[in-house]
C-alpha cells in the first residue's frame, strides 16, 4: 500500500462515508421529482423509464462526484482500484452468492411492511424493460463502484478489515432508504465486500450483485406472491425442503470461511493494509 500523505486517513473515512450516503439520498430526493412526473402519465413503461432515469442521475451523480473528490485529493492514484482475478474465483463468487441468497432469505421478511410501502415496491419491481435494466444492470454496476470501489477501498486503508466491511455495509443498507431491504443488503453486502477484500477485483462484486438481483427479479415470474412478500420458500415443494436447504447453506458458508485462507491466501496488499 502507498505511504500515507500529510493526512493520516485516506478518502473516505467513516464520517465521509455517511456523507456519501447523504449525498445519494439528497440526489434521490431531487430526482424523485422526475419520477413523480412519470406517474402522471398513467403509462407503466414510461413510469419505469422515469424511475430508471432518476436512479441513473442519483447513483451516477453520486459516483461522479465522489470520484472527482478522490482524484483531486490523490491525483497520482487511480480513482478505482481493480486487480485481475483467476477464473476459478468467479466460480467461487457464484457459489457464495447462491449460498448467501439461501441463508439470508428467511430473514428478509422479518419486518412487517405497511400496505402503502408494498404498493410502492410493486411499482418499483414491475415487468418492464426499464425496471429490469435498473434492477439487474444499472444498480449492481453503480452501487458496487460506489460502495466497494470507493467506500470499501478507502475503509480498508483506514481501518481493520472487519471494521471496514461492517461499516461499508451499514452504509450500503442505509442507502436502500428503507428498513425492509436493510437486512438483506447488509448480509449479502458482507459476502460481496469479503470477495473484494480478498481479490481487489471490481468485476466480482458487480457479478455477485447482478446474480442476486436476477434471482430476486425472477420472483416476478416464478411466484404468485407479491414481490414485496416473495420468499424462496414459495419456489420449493415443501417447507421442510426449504429449511433444509437454508440450514445446509449456512453450514456450507461456515465451512467455507473456516477454510477460506487456503483458497484465498493473504495477498501483499492485505498484509500492507
Amino acid at each position: 500500500m502507498e505511504k500515507k500523505g500529510p493526512s493520516p486517513f485516506f478518502y473516505p473515512t467513516i464520517p465521509q462515508g455517511f456523507g456519501i450516503v447523504l449525498l445519494f439520498i439528497m440526489l434521490s430526493m431531487l430526482t424523485g421529482l422526475l419520477i413523480s412526473l412519470g406517474y402522471l402519465s398513467g403509462n407503466a413503461v414510461f413510469d419505469d423509464f422515469m424511475e430508471m432515469l432518476g436512479y441513473l442521475l442519483a447513483a451516477g451523480g453520486t459516483l461522479l462526484l465522489i470520484i472527482r473528490v478522490k482524484t483531486r485529493v490523490y491525483s497520482d492514484k487511480p480513482a478505482l482500484h481493480h486487480e485481475p482475478a483467476q477464473s476459478s474465483t468467479f466460480i467461487w463468487a457464484i457459489v457464495l452468492t447462491l449460498l448467501g441468497i439461501l441463508a439470508v432469505d428467511p430473514l428478509t421478511n422479518l419486518i412487517p411492511m405497511p400496505e402503502g410501502v408494498k404498493k410502492l415496491f410493486e411499482q418499483m419491481f414491475s415487468k418492464t424493460a426499464p425496471a429490469f435494466f435498473t434492477a439487474v444492470i444499472f444498480a449492481p454496476v453503480l452501487e458496487e463502484l460506489i460502495f466497494r470501489g470507493v467506500v470499501l477501498q478507502g475503509f480498508l486503508r483506514n481501518y481493520s478489515p472487519v471494521k471496514a466491511i461492517i461499516w461499508t455495509n451499514v452504509l450500503f443498507g442505509l442507502a436502500h432508504l428503507n428498513p425492509w431491504q436493510f437486512i438483506g443488503a447488509f448480509l449479502m453486502g458482507i459476502l460481496i465486500s469479503w470477495m473484494y477484500y480478498k481479490t481487489r477485483n471490481l468485476i466480482l462484486p458487480v457479478a455477485m450483485h447482478m446474480l442476486n438481483n436476477v434471482i430476486s427479479y425472477l420472483f416476478l415470474y416464478l411466484s404468485d406472491v407479491p414481490f414485496s412478500e416473495a420468499s424462496l420458500k414459495d419456489v420449493f415443494a415443501t417447507p421442510t425442503l426449504y429449511y433444509g436447504l437454508v440450514l445446509g447453506a449456512v453450514l456450507l458458508l461456515v465451512l467455507f470461511f473456516t477454510f477460506s485462507s487456503r483458497l484465498f491466501p493473504v495477498s501483499q496488499e492485505e498484509k500492507s493494509c
